[in-house]
């Protein structure tokens, strides 16, 4: 379903968030607080083929996987409703799911699924950071450290879509609303508890995990496995990540709301460089989704 932008409430908390979000810029700036010169090795297995193909699977037998199971269970085509939403949200995760486990590697001796082999026939991978000796992240401390660098990035992210939103409205008279995407509009206007909380499910848990893995997984670490340099493949990776969520963002929010999804997906894709751990960007994107609900709700 995408990621929900922020709702700002009315109160002098945008102005203070602005401000703290401009410091903390000028900090991460100042100091090259995001240069990965030390990163470490990444645990990312896949070759550079493997993960494109990776890519291709999760981005089309997921749409595929969706169309599928609102099919099965009669959801008109093209239902915009809470029901169609879901079922649809739902067919497409289980889909990317059995992928992903297709595509998994198993320990030595371990048996491994048709997929995984051929995938790694594809060959092996040429990419290795300078100082490749230094180990990944274990897995509890990279989501510790996900949560925590998004905690820092909220602010700044809230001053990139704020800055972006006041330009849009100086020049075009163009106010953003207040519920920048269209999952906000859903959760307003259905009162099925059940579909809600499965959407809040999907938003929070589902969504983070399928579409890190497809693009700081796949197709971050299948460029970085091309010989690409990894900023690169963090701005490339980026742009398209916020471009497929175009459809999913509300009138008058689109300028701010590509400035955003594409400054959060640059900090995504430098905690999976930072890390050497997918469960670094899954965690953050989980916790910008789940401040954006809560907000959605308080504010």
């Amino acid at each position: 379903m995408g990621d929900p932008l922020p709702v700002e409430p009315s109160s002098n908390w945008p102005i203070i968030s602005l401000g703290l979000g401009a410091v903390i810029i000028a900090i991460v700036i100042g100091t090259a607080a995001m240069r990965l010169k030390n990163a470490p090795r990444n645990a990312w297995a896949l070759t550079a083929g493997g993960s494109f193909l990776l890519f291709v699977g999760l981005s089309l037998f997921g749409s595929v996987g969706g169309t599928m199971m609102a099919r099965l269970l009669s959801v008109p085509q093209g239902d915009e409703s809470m029901k169609g939403k879901v079922i649809v949200a739902a067919g497409a995760f289980l889909t990317q799911l059995a992928i992903l486990l297709m595509f998994r590697r198993t320990p030595r001796g371990g048996s491994r699924t048709l997929v995984a082999s051929a995938v790694e026939a594809l060959g092996t991978s040429q990419f290795a950071p300078a100082n490749a000796f230094l180990p990944a992240w274990g897995i509890q401390r990279a989501i510790w450290f996900g949560a925590l660098v998004l905690g820092i990035a909220w602010f700044p992210l809230q001053a990139v879509g704020s800055a972006v939103a006041s330009i849009q409205f100086y020049f075009g008279g163009l106010e953003p609303p207040s519920e920048g995407h269209s999952t906000f509009e859903l959760l307003r206007n259905s009162h099925d508890m059940l579909l809600n909380g499965a959407m809040v499910v999907i938003v929070i848990i589902c969504a983070p995990i399928t579409e890190e893995f497809t693009f700081r997984g796949a197709m971050q670490m299948g460029i970085r496995s091309s010989g690409i340099r990894a900023w690169w493949a963090i701005v490339a990776t980026s742009a398209l990540f916020a471009a497929i969520h175009i459809p999913v963002l509300a009138e008058g929010a689109l300028a701010s709301g590509l400035a955003t999804l594409f400054m959060l997906a640059v900090i995504l894709g430098w905690l999976m460089e930072r890390t050497g751990r997918i469960a670094a960007p899954i965690a953050a994107h989980a916790l910008f989704n789940l401040a954006n609900l809560c907000l959605f709700w308080f504010a």
